[in-house]
């Protein structure tokens, strides 16, 4: 492959001796327990691409960079120290499996090359160029999919080529690509390798340089021959290799013992003469272990973050699977930083640095090769660029330190804002937990400087929200005495509530400089602590509710919180007066489209402080919030209306009242009648609550709010407690100790 008319010379490798590199020995699951039966994890293992049943993140291959180099090193089980094999120069490397990929193209035309593999990189599977010698000259082969059988293989490029354009670049059927090889022997140095594969390749036989160790340990230089699907196929490269040269001995590549097969790789590269080298690796027991020359190995495929620590590449459930083999404290600052603000009190990221190191070791070997991913599945993990140095002062501060309780280590969960209190497990997950109880939680802190939105009234009626930093006030105001304001600039955007989210929430209008508009009320921007989500129209409900396949009979026409928990939390939805069966309470936020959390209320959308000219004398109107349905009126000069907790509900002047319609136009809502005496905010049996047609979800808290809220304990540390404090004020009867 790198015989000497390649126009692309991947710098060289070096074999390096045991002496030269020390790898990490991270034991699978391994850990050590003290005289307290508390376990103690010098090293933690982080899955970044798995193919899991808990996780999936499947990567064909990754890309690895490190301003170094890289040093590489084999172990050949779980539980083996890796053994190294060679020294990188080269600051980026891409790896991936020995298995079956389709080449859909192979042309001396590099522009083209590029382009076939821009259309198939925005298909099903990844998409990758080679760079080869070939009968003297250079070609790239554009290869698609890296699967574990060739079915698999032969139905991606099958897929891939109904696109027109593909088809036409392929032109001819695209062979198939697989793990079969011969060995042309192996060699004393890699220039007599690359001597020998220039024969092969000068007639038109791939070759490729391969390293691979022998029965004592040694690693040599090898050179395979063909990359084959069949076993037909490979006799044809045998054919074709004996006439090239015929006096040298071919055998069947032993691909049961570890190997590294080395490519050239200009998938990413504007310049066919700038390759990566392209690590292939053995599939079943072979574990290639990536070190760093200097500190950080950043992932291109997990949006190219740095990790401290190494690199294992193996395979896992047919498939690739990366994991960062990483010490503890290490791992801990980059949770840290990823999980708080470099701004918080230091008993605040203490207390996060202990749970978040006690949370990791109960995690187990949670995915088999690894105890944790490098997301919220358990906590976010974002390596070395989010690290900060209150943070890492804060680990180092508490090393070693746990939670537990008599029964050994707990579980302590942990989540973004309470709203103010904290969960009852058996809100969150339906089981009882007894160190995981409410408690009250000073949380308010996330929507301090938090900005203004107004709500507005369109000259056409509509209603939405505006960033106060876009419209001042013009000085006038209507005839019912509100104020008008006038926008600032051009193109302000309006949006049904007070966030910025341009696909959850898009602007629904754009005023025009000096474009006049009713004040109607105000709102802070939705937070952690406090948010708003919607309107919705019923339709969109049910569509949300559907898609979490929740079935709906008929139309949608009431939504209701029809069983609370001890903090307040929804533990019981009803759609059409029939519970919403979720797995657990916590999952009602997910059937209804991802709320933050489920401290909410439901609100009939309308505005409770403006006036509204298509409200008249003698319609009859109803405002719904709180639990449920809410409130009537009689066709009189007032209705009434129940919201929050309360039990009667408050007699309000029409005029003082607006609703608001899917489309965003205020206008009134019909319902039938509740008597203003009810005490009941739960809709009764056939009440027709939603013909208004829209809803707002308005709550407290962003997670589940189970444990430690990350808020509460920086509202916590600026009261003054320590973080011991902290952790044992949101989870009863536990201690501080020493892993």
């Amino acid at each position: 492959m790198f015989g000497r008319h390649q126009l692309v010379n991947p710098k060289r490798i070096a074999i390096i001796t045991a002496a030269a590199l020390t790898f990490t020995a991270t034991l699978y699951g391994g850990s050590e327990v003290n005289a307290d039966g508390i376990k103690h994890l010098d090293q933690i293992r982080v899955a970044l691409v798995i193919n899991a049943a808990k996780y999936k993140k499947i990567e064909p291959l990754v890309s690895l960079s490190s301003p170094g180099g890289f040093d590489i090193g084999v172990r050949s089980s779980a539980n083996s120290e890796a053994k190294p094999w060679a020294s990188i120069s080269d600051t980026t490397i891409r790896m991936s499996l020995d298995q079956f990929s389709v080449m859909m193209l192979e042309t001396s035309d590099f522009t083209t090359a590029r382009t076939l593999n821009g259309k198939l990189a925005a298909m099903a599977e990844e998409s990758f160029v080679l760079s080869r010698s070939k009968l003297g000259k250079i070609v790239y082969q554009v290869y698609y999919g890296n699967l574990p059988t060739q079915a698999e293989a032969e139905n991606a490029a099958a897929g891939a080529l109904k696109d027109p354009t593909v088809a036409a670049l392929t032109k001819s059927a695209a062979p198939v690509s697989g793990p079969l090889h011969w060995s042309a022997g192996t060699y004393a140095s890699e220039a007599a390798a690359q001597q020998q594969i220039a024969v092969y390749t000068g007639a038109g036989v791939a070759a490729e340089l391969v390293l691979q160790a022998d029965g004592a340990g040694k690693v040599g230089y090898s050179v395979w021959l063909g990359s084959e699907a069949t076993d037909a196929k490979l006799e044809l490269v045998k054919q074709a290799a004996l006439k090239a040269a015929p006096n040298t001995p071919l055998q069947p590549a032993n691909t049961k013992a570890a190997y590294l097969i080395r490519r050239s790789d200009v998938t990413t590269s504007s310049n066919p003469a700038a390759a990566v080298a392209h690590y292939v690796t053995a599939v079943g027991e072979q574990k290639t272990v990536i070190h760093p020359k200097k500190q950080g190995i950043a992932v291109k495929e997990r949006m190219d973050r740095s990790f401290r620590g190494d690199m294992e590449i193996s395979t896992y459930h047919d498939r690739l699977a990366l994991v960062n083999e990483v010490p503890m404290e290490q791992y801990l600052y980059g949770v840290i930083g990823a999980e708080l603000n470099s701004q918080w009190p230091a008993e605040a990221l203490k207390a996060q640095a202990v749970a978040a190191r006690t949370y990791a070791i109960v995690q187990g070997n949670k995915y088999e090769i690894a105890q944790v991913t490098d997301t919220t599945l358990e906590q976010a993990y974002y390596g070395i660029d989010k690290e900060f140095t209150a943070g890492n002062l804060a680990v180092d501060a508490t090393k070693d330190e746990v939670i537990s309780n008599k029964r050994g280590l707990i579980s302590p969960v942990f989540a973004s804002n309470a709203g103010g209190i904290t969960a009852d497990s058996t809100e969150a997950w339906g089981n009882s937990v007894d160190y995981l109880r409410s408690v009250a939680s000073p949380d308010e802190g996330a929507e301090q400087g938090k900005a203004i939105w107004y709500q507005i009234q369109l000259t056409d009626g509509r209603i939405g929200f505006v960033h106060s930093m876009y419209v001042k006030d013009s000085g006038q105001k209507d005839k019912a005495g509100k104020a008008i304001y006038e926008a600032t600039e051009a193109d302000v955007n309006v949006r049904v509530a007070p966030y910025v989210d341009n696909v959850a929430n898009p602007a629904i209008a754009k005023l025009a400089t000096k474009e006049k508009v009713v004040i109607l009320g105000q709102e802070r921007e939705s937070n952690a602590y406090s948010w708003i989500r919607g309107p919705y129209s019923l339709s969109e409900i049910k569509s949300k509710l559907e898609a979490a396949k929740i079935p709906i009979n008929g139309e949608l026409t009431s939504l209701e919180v029809s069983n609370r928990g001890p903090s307040g939390r929804a533990i019981e939805l009803k759609a059409n007066g029939v519970v919403v069966k979720v797995d657990n309470p916590d999952a009602i936020r997910a059937v209804l489209g991802g709320l933050p959390s489920t401290l909410f209320e439901i609100e009939g959308a309308g505005s409770y402080t403006g006036t509204s000219p298509s409200v008249s004398n003698g319609t009859s109107i109803a405002i719904l919030s709180g639990s449920g349905v809410v409130s009537s009126s009689s066709p009189s000069d007032s209705v009434y209306v129940l919201s929050g907790k309360q039990t009667q509900p408050t007699a309000v002047k029409k005029t003082d009242l607006m609703t608001l319609s899917s489309t965003g136009i205020s206008k009134p809502v019909l319902t039938g009648t509740v008597s203003s005496t009810s005490t009941s905010s739960i809709p009764s049996k056939g009440s027709t609550a939603f013909q208004g047609n829209q809803i707002i979800f308005r709550g407290k808290g962003f997670g589940h709010g189970v444990g430690m809220s990350q808020w509460g304990a920086k509202g916590f540390a600026e009261k003054g407690y320590d973080y011991k404090k902290i952790l044992q004020t949101y989870f009863t009867g536990v201690n501080i100790t020493k892993e």
